[in-house]
């Protein structure tokens, strides 16, 4: 009992490290995504943090393995040691952790938010309610999105894509009618379900309806700037955008496997005994494995939507040409010296956080 005590003491104590290290991790994607633009050597370096992030957490995943090494009654024997001050439903850093994604408050199984509360310190409210006003990542990610370069002549060529797609199946249909009518009902079939399924981005009225039946939390135009990555994630410009709009998939995967390997342990450990920080134990915890708990849920959706890459137009020269300009204006704008602007602040503190951010101290 002593050995699985000083274990799972272990076990919270890593936990709490790593924690500090993925909040140190985020809070750089945080200040990268901040500025006005996202450079290149921005969007390189946010890759690179979240790629770490999601190394952490999956070390965090095997760590349960350890702990459902233990019998049952062996947990039972020395439980009675943490009860009150060893729960990750206390956990002040999980819950920024949780902050600075974008999980609200309004989002959160909230049955025993006044017992939690009650186990924090002044300074720890405090730290959380700042958290809570200011921005996220998920904030910034959708106006990152919202403003992809030549995203309006990309909502334009889907549209018209998409709409020739569904008037070919239909013209096929109505050629085959008399000589196959079985296969001209499949054609009609396909034609009305790409329709259906697609009339959610074809207007941003009919996406807003949708969003407020679904949940969506990504904007319009933010959305429609993801679908655009995905459909055209070859083109070199979009190749880091889509491999950082995959990561906050990843990212929110793991954390899901997280909740889920931390509510199953608890689940063989204790059964329907209610948490020692208070939470109804598994039930709360297996609660939390859901959508609302996935900020980045929305990027799971785009995949719905994307065309078959042959039948997606070329990029126009016009895109690509404002594509180009974008990135050498940001070049431009990241090699600014020293000006009064905003914009040339943000651009010199994303190229300042390299040199910070992969010091010594980073990699300790």
């Amino acid at each position: 009992a002593v050995v699985s005590t000083q274990s799972t003491g272990t076990i919270h104590q890593n936990f709490e490290v790593w924690f500090q290290q993925i909040l140190f991790e985020l809070k750089s994607v945080k200040s990268l995504f901040s500025g006005p633009k996202v450079c290149e050597k921005g969007q390189q370096l946010i890759y690179q943090r979240l790629v770490r992030v999601i190394s952490i957490f999956r070390i965090l995943v095997q760590q349960f393995e350890i702990l459902e090494t233990m019998s049952c009654n062996n947990f039972a024997s020395f439980r009675h040691v943490f009860q009150g001050g060893a729960s990750g439903f206390q956990s002040t850093q999980f819950r920024l952790l949780e902050q600075i994604l974008g999980i609200k408050e309004v989002q959160r199984t909230c049955t025993f938010l006044k017992f939690y509360e009650s186990k924090m310190s002044q300074e720890q409210k405090e730290e959380i309610k700042n958290h809570e006003s200011a921005e996220d990542i998920f904030t910034l990610v959708d106006r990152w999105l919202a403003r992809t370069p030549g995203l309006q002549h990309f909502i334009t060529s889907f549209r018209n894509t998409l709409e020739k797609e569904v008037r070919d199946f239909r013209s096929k249909a109505e050629e085959i009618e008399q000589t196959d009518p079985e296969r001209s009902e499949i054609l009609l079939r396909k034609a009305e379900e790409m329709e259906s399924a697609h009339k959610i981005v074809l207007l941003p009225e009919n996406y807003e309806r949708a969003g407020r039946v679904y949940g969506r939390k990504l904007s319009y135009m933010a959305f429609m700037g993801a679908l655009m990555i995905y459909s055209y994630s070859g083109e070199p410009r979009f190749t880091v955008p889509y491999e950082i709009l995959k990561s906050l998939m990843d990212l929110d995967t793991f954390l899901t496997k997280w909740r889920f390997s931390h509510a199953m342990m608890v689940k063989r450990m204790i059964g329907g005994k209610p948490g020692t920080g208070g939470s109804g134990g598994y039930t709360y915890l297996r609660s939390t494995v859901s959508d609302r708990y996935m900020p980045f849920i929305d990027l799971f959706e785009v995949a719905t939507y994307v065309l078959a890459p042959q039948k997606l137009p070329p990029l126009s020269p016009i895109v690509l040409a404002e594509i180009e300009k974008f990135y050498i204006s940001e070049r431009a704008h990241t090699r600014t010296p020293t000006t009064s602007s905003d914009e040339d602040s943000a651009a010199d503190s994303q190229t300042d956080e390299d040199s910070v951010m992969d010091s010594p101290t980073d990699e300790d």
